[in-house]
């Protein structure tokens, strides 16, 4: 489909122009289908929009044109700023290749002032943004809300690329890796994000949401809205719970006004949240869903909250399926992870879904866990063949299993752990093949072990990670890079890491007066 098709099908709330004292283009490493389902891209590009006097654009790959933008095919070489909000490690290699396709160079130093002002954002800047630090000239680390518009308003103000990047070095919340790393490309000094606080998160502006809606993504024509921000728990593997923060909430009002707001371009909603169960007010929200309406459905939810006052409103909007995130089979490696969830307690919350008329359920588990046995790997299968027997009994519902390979990540306890090598970690994946090879009604979906070893790489390296992702993006496949460098990339991955390493180098800001 090209982008006169997907442009004809959306429905949005914003009207935005593509011109402005300065021209902007905020892009994504995925597709259209992917980038659109995100509710942090579009939020991105909401942002955006509300700053004056800024034409505003979109870029994908794979559509249109290559290197142009989404909307008026403009070559992303002209513009001012190009932003990319990136979620993943190797999320990076797609910023490359969009740079070689616009004809951009990809090191930093080798662009001047014509060139567009590169602009990082999103979960990736934050983990480890140093193999991209060659490239990328700033990375926002943060709240969006708090980041993106003023460095806009900073640009349209400072036509001196020097001294808007001296600006931006000053100022809480950005990394310049120009003005803040060494000749060795690692850090000169630590940093702070900055991160949303109770003063921003009452604002009923500060509420994401969905602005355009379209059958082309995988939440097809459902408009997303936030919950809340950061996690009441702290797991031990991840970042998420660590860099966010403690819960907080968005008023019931103002979601509400989003709900309304939504209802004009979709009869669907989804709500989105670290702890989407956790917010206060979510069973009266589900309720005004259901007086208007709407349909609405979660993102996930914890097992504490598998409650009737939640799951009865899902069901009556056409919910039949929950996520959940045991992690593990083993209440002892459970509590090894600060998730203190016991495996009673997770078939007595299934119990009340099933209850309620939920008939599928799938669960989310990790492999490589610290002091993992054998027998914590069979847990894993043990917890999913009870599953399956107190969800169908005789029903057509089902269990889908996804196991995925524990990647230690920055700023979490298990940081300098070592990931499990490949022999390592098909001997234990097959241990829970084999319990559950003949299981009926049981989905089970794994991850890839060198698409994990590449984020682990990713995760800890250097900005001398950067020619490995310039190697991927001039078309070396994965399975060539990794063989070609094993010794490198599985040696930072696979071994225990001692002292203090060069990655955890962004601490949160303090709350601003």
């Amino acid at each position: 489909m090209d982008r006169h098709q997907l442009l004809a099908a959306e429905r949005s709330r914003l009207r935005t122009s593509p011109y402005g004292a300065i021209r902007v283009a905020v892009g994504t490493p995925a597709g259209y289908h992917a980038g659109m389902s995100s509710l942090a891209f579009q939020w991105v590009v909401e942002l955006a929009s509300r700053v004056p006097d800024v034409g505003l654009e979109r870029f994908f790959p794979g559509t249109g044109r290559a290197g142009t933008t989404f909307e008026t095919g403009t070559a992303l070489g002209q513009l001012d700023v190009l932003a990319w909000s990136c979620s993943y490690e190797p999320d990076a290699v797609e910023v490359l290749r969009t740079l070689d396709e616009a004809g951009i160079p990809r090191r930093r130093l080798q662009r001047d002032h014509p060139h567009p002002l590169l602009v990082v954002g999103g979960p990736l800047a934050t983990l480890n943004p140093l193999p991209l630090a060659p490239v990328i000239d700033v990375f926002c680390l943060g709240a969006a809300e708090l980041l993106w518009p003023p460095l806009l308003e900073l640009v349209r103000s400072t036509p001196d690329r020097g001294q808007l990047l001296e600006e931006l070095a000053r100022r809480e919340g950005y990394f310049v890796p120009g003005l803040h790393t060494g000749s060795d490309g690692r850090p000169l000094q630590r940093l702070r994000r900055r991160e949303k606080r109770e003063p921003e998160m009452v604002q009923p502006e500060m509420i994401p949401a969905s602005h355009v809606v379209t059958p082309h993504t995988e939440y097809a024509d459902r408009v997303l809205v936030e919950l809340s921000r950061g996690c009441p728990e702290r797991c031990r593997y991840c970042w998420a719970g660590h860099a966010s923060g403690r819960l907080r909430g968005y008023p019931a009002e103002g979601i509400r006004a989003r709900v309304r707001e939504a209802g004009a371009l979709s009869r669907q909603i989804g709500f989105l949240a670290t702890a989407a169960g956790d917010h206060p007010d979510l069973p009266a929200l589900l309720e005004e869903c259901r007086r208007l309406g709407l349909g609405a459905s979660l993102s996930s939810l914890r097992i504490p909250f598998l409650t009737p006052q939640i799951l009865e409103p899902l069901v009556a909007s056409g919910a039949r399926s929950v996520t959940i995130a045991p992690e593990t089979g083993s209440d002892r490696l459970r509590g090894r992870l600060a998730k203190p969830i016991t495996n009673q307690q997770i078939l007595a919350g299934l119990e009340v879904a099933q209850r309620c008329g939920i008939e599928s359920v799938k669960m989310y588990f990790l492999l490589g866990i610290p002091e993992e046995t054998d027998d914590d790997v069979r847990d894993v299968a043990r917890l999913v063949r009870t599953t399956r027997d107190l969800l169908v009994r005789g029903r057509a519902g089902r269990v889908t299993a996804a196991v995925n390979l524990l990647v230690p990540k920055p700023y979490t306890p298990f940081h300098r752990q070592p990931m499990l090598g490949r022999g390592e970690w098909r001997r234990r994946l097959a241990l829970v093949e084999r319990e559950l090879s003949r299981v009926s009604h049981v989905t089970l979906q794994h991850s890839s072990w060198r698409e994990a070893l590449w984020q682990g790489y990713l995760a800890r390296a250097d900005a001398a990670g950067c020619e490995h992702l310039e190697r991927a993006a001039a078309g070396t496949s994965l399975g060539r890079l990794l063989t070609d460098h094993r010794a490198e990339i599985e040696g930072l991955a696979t071994t225990r890491r001692s002292g203090e390493p060069w990655w955890h180098f962004i601490a949160t800001a303090p709350q601003q007066p």
